[in-house]
């Protein structure tokens, strides 16, 4: 097996058939950030391919300082950040929360992994896109605070303080919709 370094020196040689490792390796990856930061599979499929796309087009510009899979996210989410700026993305509210159907889950039950789920996907889609991605990044992806820094291009205290504000936010709107936190 080449390592990164390998196979991205290939690509730019021209044997652009290894790219397909590197979108193997990190499709998942970026998918899952993606998709929780839009909380719509199809807009986050589409960006998913947009940021695979951009990544190629740009490879050459790839130094090195950070990680390739940090590299790959923060293309991931400078394009959701144009997503937004295009398009207003569905914003949940709490009245469709008390509204759903008998087949949702009812967030005031004991919650098992799916339903849990469900209640943090609807309650990250409240958050700001900025507070959204940095809990995404730090609780889903597991990336260090200065990784997030460098995707996120802010500082580290920045980022440490929307992560704080963002988890007592989100606290808050689980609170609203009835999610007691021991049941998280």
């Amino acid at each position: 097996m080449k390592t990164e370094a390998e196979l991205i020196d290939r690509i730019l040689k021209g044997e652009w058939r290894h790219y397909a490792i590197l979108v193997d390796k990190y499709e998942a990856r970026v998918f899952n950030y993606v998709n929780y930061l839009m909380g719509n599979r199809e807009d986050a499929e589409e960006i998913v391919q947009d940021t695979f796309v951009k990544a190629y087009r740009f490879l050459k510009e790839f130094r090195g300082d950070a990680s390739f899979s940090t590299w790959l996210i923060r293309i991931a989410h400078n394009t959701c950040l144009t997503f937004f700026r295009k398009k207003k993305p569905e914003k949940v509210s709490l009245d469709q929360v008390d509204n759903r159907g008998t087949d949702d889950p009812d967030p005031s039950d004991n919650l098992d992994a799916d339903n849990r789920q469900y209640v943090l996907k609807l309650a990250l889609a409240k958050l700001k896109t900025d507070e959204r991605s940095v809990v995404t990044l730090f609780y889903y992806q597991q990336l260090s605070l200065k990784e997030i820094c460098d995707i996120t291009n802010f500082s580290l205290s920045n980022v440490k303080i929307l992560l704080h504000r963002s988890r007592k936010k989100l606290l808050e709107i689980l609170k609203e919709m009835g999610v007691k936190q021991s049941t998280l």
